[in-house]
């Protein structure tokens, strides 16, 4: 897959420009605060249908406009003609948004046509870190490969939020003043939905796992070891023997600890507590390994999300790295543009310099003040 290029009106600090892009590595460079990371943002909008920097839809419109559009061209491998995807953003009402000029119904219709990886100084806690950070790493690249795990993931939170507002309620009071064919639904919605989730997120993470391994194991020459797991808050650490008993698990899990769950004030089961489990040598990851062992573990799980895309998908997604370089060492840097070297990479970076003396063939683009300035390459 191959993004062609993207045009902006009234998007951030972009008034009107249109970036093209070429096959191999194309490095948006500039200094802080000119609107590269703006560039990258507009990209992966129409892979996730929202900013990667969790900003609401409103703060894309530059300051003063009442709207902003962007739109998006790229081609798919063996196709021979080019894919368009547009969105407007209004300051009021609902963005809509367009493939080939057809509107379609909203965000979850527009996934998966324009598959891409984004890598970001924040991913490089994603061992580190907190769960939430790699349920989402799973959840973003489902979603692209497998439109129906969206449809599961959307109808799960809404009943998960539905179901943490009775049980606020019901703390509030002190009791529990609802019949029980209220939450004998809820708990129904969540173990239906949840055991699709959880089936497929178990699928992914057996294979993702081999392929950090041998992703890692090549940064390292060899040395050390990791391996992946699934870590389930209702069917226990190791839950890849009962993906059968997944939905009648998870629908006991949440009706026999309603109790606890009204002192504590939320739902204490399912999907949206679970976690992966990172272990290098044995040893759990989070725990044990050096800060720059943890990186290198991030970075084989942001790779091997590509080859994942590859493998499901039959070819592979476009790499997006917002200022990411400038965080790592010069080993795994060098590593990462060897790794992505026959992909295209669309890259932010204050220091051109790097890619030049890694691949001369890179094209700079460079940004200032929202503009493209100039293009070398």
């Amino acid at each position: 897959m191959k993004c062609n290029s993207i045009a902006f009106s009234n998007f951030r600090n972009v008034e009107s420009e249109k970036c093209n892009f070429s096959d191999g590595v194309n490095v948006l460079w500039g200094k802080n605060a000119q609107g590269k990371s703006n560039i990258l943002e507009g990209i992966y909008f129409f892979a996730r249908g929202r900013s990667f920097r969790g900003a609401k839809e409103k703060e894309l419109i530059r300051f003063g406009e009442k709207e902003a559009a962007l739109s998006l061209e790229f081609l798919k491998e063996g196709d021979r003609y080019p894919v368009s995807l547009s969105a407007g953003i209004p300051q009021d009402g609902r963005k809509t948004l367009y493939r080939n000029g057809a509107k379609l119904s909203g965000s979850k219709e527009m996934m998966g046509s324009f598959r891409a990886v984004l890598f970001c100084p924040a991913h490089l806690t994603l061992v580190s870190g907190g769960p939430a950070l790699r349920r989402s790493f799973l959840d973003i690249a489902l979603s692209q490969l497998y439109p129906a795990y969206l449809d599961s993931l959307s109808r799960y939170n809404r009943a998960h939020l539905q179901r943490n507002a009775l049980i606020k309620k019901a703390q509030s009071t002190g009791k529990n003043t609802y019949d029980s064919i209220i939450w004998e639904t809820y708990a129904e919605q969540m173990a239906t939905f949840g055991a699709d989730i959880f089936a497929r997120r178990l699928e992914y993470m057996n294979e993702l796992s081999a392929s950090v391994e041998e992703l890692f194991l090549r940064m390292t020459e060899g040395r050390e070891k990791p391996s992946l797991s699934y870590r389930s808050s209702a069917l226990g650490e190791d839950a890849s023997e009962i993906t059968r008993a997944a939905k009648t698990k998870l629908y006991d899990a949440l009706l026999s600890n309603l109790d606890r769950e009204i002192i504590i004030g939320s739902s204490l089961y399912g999907v949206h507590k679970d976690d992966i489990s990172v272990r290098l040598n044995g040893k759990e990851a989070k725990v044990f390994a050096s800060q720059g062992q943890q990186r290198s573990l991030a970075l084989s799980m942001k790779l091997a999300e590509g080859e994942m895309s590859k493998k499901i998908s039959g070819e592979y997604p476009v790499f997006l790295l917002d200022d990411v370089l400038s965080e790592l060492d010069g080993d795994r840097r060098a590593f990462i543009l060897r790794s992505l070297s026959d992909r295209q990479l669309i890259v932010t970076s204050c220091e051109p310099e790097i890619f030049r003396s890694m691949d001369s063939s890179s094209r700079l683009i460079h940004v200032r003040d929202g503009k493209i300035a100039e293009v070398d390459g």
